[in-house]
């Protein structure tokens, strides 16, 4: 089973909690089926980063 890569944005239009529940949800999923694998990668690239940066990410998020 292949594992899913998630960006993960926490603050990006919907609130930190919001993401940060979700992220439970699957890790929870993932316990229960161990087919399910998921690889987490947190960028703080949310709307406090807009406002301090004035752009939504670095030049080089992509």
């Amino acid at each position: 089973m292949p594992t899913f890569r998630i960006a993960v944005i926490p603050g990006d239009g919907v609130g930190i909690e919001v993401v940060a529940e979700g992220r439970r949800v699957l890790e929870t999923l993932a316990r229960r089926d161990k087919r399910l694998r998921f690889r987490f990668t947190t960028f703080g690239w949310g709307s406090a980063y807009y406002k301090t940066h004035g752009r939504m990410m670095p030049a080089d998020g992509l």
